[in-house]
């Protein structure tokens, strides 16, 4: 079978050509290589790639096959992990020169689990700078360019975990989301992203376990393998007190995917709290909005223009920036991307009283959301208001839509993601067809906490419903 056409293939798929001898997991583990070579240098989906590991755990692995031991469900399959989570023997580098050389000792329990369940880690996939931006650049790795135009960026942060995935470069991604990041690249570059409900897959290794809203995510191509990887990383650890004692069923992909869809109830607001949105998202949202209701949904809408939290999700993600900085030394600094630079300070100079208000309106935007969910049992809206930006747009200057300059990129582009981290609320994003660029869009799901049955069932409906594809030259 030819590089191209493996590498295009779904960890579910695979798991079916190794289960039958008909691929073994070294030609998988040589298909996927090749590839991550031949795309290196024109997409920069990796920060390190450890092949001699990922050979010799492909070799162990047909080795175990044959031998008739006991296999997991993901038994052979590459996947990927971003340079923000901790990966044993593999430096975790954050995006940045001055994290050069952290080499952890253990897996963070996600990876763990990952590797347990048979998966062989590829390497580790590119990041802003401490994942502080929504565009892949940095200092250390440059930028990461959307493969479906490299002119184009792939959004962030977890932005070369999207490009991988999108490219063939492992059917499976581990990401972050604290503020969209696994959801905003995911819509640029056209797969699914998941941010489970807070509690779900554990975090163990977050700076802040209490008040965390930055959480573990997955990245797939399709349904199944979102359902696989999402089911086999969650689960109760000791060390994230958010995921003690919770229990919930595994999730499943539906028989008839169509059919979950006739009385589904979707509320649908096509902004949360921006004022623009590009013509083409907008068409491409109202073109799904279709698709579901001549299957049966019931869809209803307000314009959600009402406030989303935005500034507050501003103070609270830049709040806790400069004491973790902070033992960095003002040389070191002069290293960093200057928009990190710029960040710190912002953070050094917060009101306080805005600080101080931050937890009484993260609850407010808690009963604000669940009061969609009494009359819905989903919220959609888009995941970004517009196509990602060009390579150099930086995360200080403004995106313009349609034409006409918007304003800053948190609260006018990737705006729609965040208020679910602080929210705790599960959140996808699926694949919602092109821009008239040619670049892709997604469409955002909420769910009720701990309901991700109903994003997987609405994700495997849009993927029978409006299949999406690969790039062009993958």
């Amino acid at each position: 079978m030819p590089t191209n056409e493996i590498c295009r293939l779904s960890a579910h798929d695979l798991a079916a050509l190794l289960s039958n001898g008909s691929l073994t997991a070294e030609t998988v583990m040589d298909a996927v290589l090749t590839r991550c070579a031949e795309t290196q240098v024109s997409l920069n989906a990796f920060a390190l790639i450890d092949e001699v590991g990922a050979r010799k755990a492909a070799c162990d692995a047909d080795a175990a096959r044959a031998r008739g031991s006991n296999l997991g469900p993901l038994h052979g399959i590459p996947f990927s992990v971003k340079d923000l989570i901790h990966t044993k023997d593999l430096e975790t580098a954050f995006g940045s020169h001055l994290m050069a050389g952290n080499i952890s000792d253990h897996d963070a329990h996600a990876v763990a689990r990952l590797k347990e369940a048979g998966a062989i880690l590829i390497g580790k996939t590119t990041t802003p700078e401490f994942a502080h931006k929504a565009i892949t650049d940095s200092p250390r790795y440059g930028p990461t360019r959307n493969p479906w135009n490299t002119e184009f960026s792939c959004g962030g942060s977890s932005g070369g975990a999207a490009v991988a995935v999108a490219a063939g470069l492992g059917p499976l991604a581990v990401t972050t989301d604290g503020a969209g990041s696994s959801r905003i690249p995911a819509s640029c570059c056209g797969v699914l992203g998941l941010k489970a409900t807070l509690g779900r897959i554990p975090n163990e290794d977050g700076a802040d376990l209490f008040g965390t809203f930055s959480l573990v995510g997955a990245m797939t191509r399709t349904t199944a393998d979102l359902v696989t990887m999402l089911n086999v990383m969650s689960g109760e650890h000791p060390g994230d007190p958010w995921t003690r004692s919770v229990t919930y069923p595994p999730c499943v992909v539906p028989s008839t995917p169509s059919a979950t869809l006739r009385g589904l109830r979707v509320h649908y607001k096509p902004r949360l709290g921006n004022e623009h949105l590009d013509d083409g998202v907008a068409v491409a949202m109202e073109n799904v909005l279709d698709i579901l209701q001549r299957k049966g949904v019931i869809v209803t809408r307000s314009d959600g223009r009402e406030d989303w939290g935005n500034e507050m999700a501003r103070v609270m993600i830049r709040g806790p920036l400069a004491a973790r900085m902070a033992h960095f030394s003002d040389e070191q600094r002069d290293a960093m991307d200057p928009t990190l630079r710029t960040a710190i300070a912002e953070s050094e100079t917060l009101d306080l009283r805005a600080l101080q208000q931050t937890p009484m309106q993260r609850a407010a935007l808690y009963r604000q959301t669940e009061d969609i969910f009494e009359h819905a049992d989903l919220l959609l809206t888009p995941c970004v208001s517009a196509p990602p930006p060009r390579i150099g747009h930086t995360a200080a200057e403004p995106i313009s839509i349609n034409g006409k300059v918007a304003g800053p990129m948190r609260a006018h582009w990737y705006n729609y993601p965040a208020p679910f981290n602080l929210t705790g609320h599960p959140a996808i994003s699926i694949p919602a067809g092109q821009t008239p660029d040619g670049l892709p869009t997604g469409v955002q799901a909420v769910a009720p906490w701990f309901a991700e049955q109903r994003l997987i069932d609405l994700s495997a409906a849009l993927e029978e419903l409006l299949p999406w594809n690969m790039p062009p030259n993958t």
